[in-house]
């Protein structure tokens, strides 16, 4: 039983929540970067994220007015379709890092 007990005190000594930090915020600057490219310089973007979530928005009326229209302009979304095309893409990003850190800390046991 000595290996689940050294398993057990390694990952315990891993940081995970710095690491979803970390991986949230570069998502959150995809997806700024991914909505930019699609919305123009015009529209200025910000992003935020903890290590629960990330979030990108765009402030102005000229965000909204892009986003979801008016009553003479058609909607040219641009936040919701970067988030939809990128999700499965930085989940899989998210996952796949979290598991090499488990990983190199199971692979590092005696």
């Amino acid at each position: 039983m000595t290996g689940i007990r050294d398993l057990s005190r390694r990952l315990a000594t891993l940081d995970l929540e710095a690491r979803k930090r970390s991986l949230l915020a570069r998502a959150a600057a995809r997806l700024a970067e991914a909505a930019g490219a699609r919305a123009g310089d015009a529209i200025p973007l910000s992003s935020a994220s903890d290590s629960t979530q990330a979030v990108v928005g765009a402030g102005g009326d000229a965000a909204a007015m892009r986003e979801f229209g008016t009553h003479r302009v058609r909607p040219r979304p641009f936040l919701a379709p970067a988030a939809t095309d990128l999700a499965p893409e930085i989940a899989a990003d998210i996952a796949r890092e979290i598991a090499d850190e488990i990983t190199s800390a199971i692979a590092e046991l005696p």
